[in-house]
């Protein structure tokens, strides 16, 4: 009984085993060869809606008090209590920002809101008390999005309490010291070598945009250009040289959304028409989003790179095996998220499953479009 048991509590709390065990029910289904898109747009349609970070948060906790049955079953009041328990005895407050907020309608929030902001996850590490590691795990497993930001001051102050095992006073202590240019120095050389960082930080505006995204951003998205060119080349497409060595973000995104309809003016229609849109909402790279990139004027994500590095893998590997390009893909994009303290790749996501699945077929990119096209034909699904 206490093994099959312990099994239960596995398969409800392991998302990324259910990730893996999703993808492989697909192809391993003998008829998928020759009916790839369609079996991954139904694959994906059942599932109904991306990972929601309560569900994330409730696991944790489930897990974390060692609870039995099933974690969507457990009373919201129960979580409440061991979340009101572990932030009294932390001694941190339902809010960063030191205002009136009662715990109990902070604690309902964090328990049922299906995202949640980078704050949520930064009170969080506090009031459960986590480790660096963990917290890092929330921002890209619950958020979906990068680690600690080192180019944010609240942030970077955040990680070296995670790291050093301070609780929220000192978070609180040094906080206030950053906003009142308080740079007198400790007797602890790491704080020093904080404060350091945080006085850079402050003559600098309070950077939010790191350069070394864009710079992997940049260098991802001149490759995928630079493929986009010598295909134009060797498929002699009629094009003018100087057309052939110009490719704009309106091409890249002609290029990956090729199966999705245009609206009278030439864009694409409205995601919100997609009946893949619970699932994949931001992670279209249309060409407004390249643009707003390419200026500086928004922040490089998680998606944004993963996207690129897709459009890179499928044109460099025209006619090589399948699972040998996937392992590849898996691989090298892994490695770029990791130096951008990004984590790996997940399959518990649908977006990024669904790109795994793509990568495993003979023809990922005809199979990527041909899924988007599916999603508005059959729009109410």
């Amino acid at each position: 009984m206490g093994d099959s048991m312990e099994r239960y509590r596995d398969s409800q709390l392991d998302f990324t085993d259910r990730g893996w065990e999703n993808l492989y029910s697909v192809l391993d289904d003998p008829v998928f060869p020759g009916q790839e898109a369609e079996m991954i747009f139904r694959s994906l349609i059942q599932e109904k809606q991306e990972l929601p970070f309560c569900d994330y948060l409730k696991r944790f906790l489930y897990d974390q008090a060692g609870l039995s049955g099933s974690f969507r079953d457990i009373p919201l009041k129960e979580y409440q209590s061991i979340l009101r328990i572990a932030f009294y005895e932390n001694q941190t407050p339902p809010s960063l920002d030191n205002v009136s907020t009662k715990f109990s309608a902070a604690s309902a929030n964090w328990l049922t809101q299906k995202k949640a902001s980078r704050q949520t996850v930064l009170l969080l590490g506090f009031g459960l008390s986590l480790s660096l590691s963990e917290v890092n795990g929330f921002f890209q497993k619950a958020l979906h999005a990068e680690g600690l930001r080192a180019s944010d001051p609240r942030e970077l102050i955040a990680g070296y309490c995670y790291d050093y095992g301070y609780s929220f006073p000192k978070f609180e202590e040094l906080w206030e010291r950053y906003q009142e240019n308080n740079w007198s120095l400790s007797e602890h050389t790491k704080e020093n070598e904080l404060i350091e960082k945080l006085r850079d930080l402050k003559e600098k505006e309070m950077p939010v945009l790191d350069p070394y995204l864009y710079d992997v951003f940049s260098g991802l998205y001149e490759k995928a250009c630079s493929l986009m060119k010598e295909g134009r080349r060797e498929r002699n497409q009629g094009l003018n040289s100087a057309e052939q060595d110009s490719v704009s973000p309106a091409a890249v995104e002609a290029l990956l959304y090729e199966g999705i309809p245009l609206d009278a003016y030439g864009n694409l229609l409205p995601f919100r028409e997609s009946a893949l849109y619970p699932l994949f909402s931001g992670r279209r790279l249309t060409r407004k989003r390249i643009g707003e990139l390419l200026q500086k004027k928004a922040r490089v994500d998680r998606m944004d790179l993963i996207n690129l590095n897709f459009l890179v893998w499928i044109q460099k590997t025209e006619g090589m095996n399948p699972h040998r390009r996937y392992s590849t893909f898996v691989e090298d994009t892994n490695r770029i998220l990791s130096d951008c303290n990004m984590g790996d790749l997940y399959s518990a996501t649908p977006y990024e499953r669904f790109l795994m699945m793509c990568l495993l077929t003979e023809n990922p990119l005809s199979v990527y479009t041909e899924v988007w096209e599916k999603s508005y034909h059959n729009p109410g699904q």
